[in-house]
């Protein structure tokens, strides 16, 4: 493995230290993935800044959420680790009501502005398409 960081090869201080974390993972623990149809890396592909903007808006429809669904806490090893687990996973559900009541308002937000982004951008595509119907009738009239 090599490891390059800001240019310098780094693999000989920081390899092993990885490969030892890389170990201690479980096999069956995938990272998190998040699906191809609404990754943000499609907006590379995209041809044209039109194509761009309407890319953008349908990813940000489904993205524009914040949950607070269940999700496993990482731990160190032994039982100082099992220990601290325990108590934040106790903690996640002692305070969870106060997290959904701040991310159901992040939601609203979220969710308008999305929306309003939505409204500009489809009253603007209008505004080209009565301009471009425009300009075709001025160019009719001088010919």
């Amino acid at each position: 493995m090599k490891l390059v960081i800001n240019g310098q090869d780094r693999s000989a201080d920081l390899g092993a230290e990885l490969a030892a974390a890389a170990q201690q993972r479980p096999a069956g623990q995938k990272p998190y993935a998040m699906a191809e149809a609404i990754s943000a890396l499609r907006l590379q592909a995209v041809a044209s800044e039109a194509a761009y903007g309407a890319e953008l808006l349908r990813l940000l429809r489904y993205r524009d959420n914040v949950d607070t669904l269940p999700f496993e806490i990482p731990r160190k090893r032994g039982w100082l680790g099992a220990a601290t687990a325990r108590i934040k996973r106790v903690l996640w559900k002692v305070l969870r009501y106060q997290h959904d009541r701040i991310t159901n308002r992040q939601n609203l937000i979220n969710h308008l502005y999305s929306s309003a982004l939505e409204c500009e951008h489809r009253q603007r595509a209008q505004e080209i398409r009565e301009l471009q119907r425009r300009l075709a009738a001025l160019e009719e009239k001088l010919k």
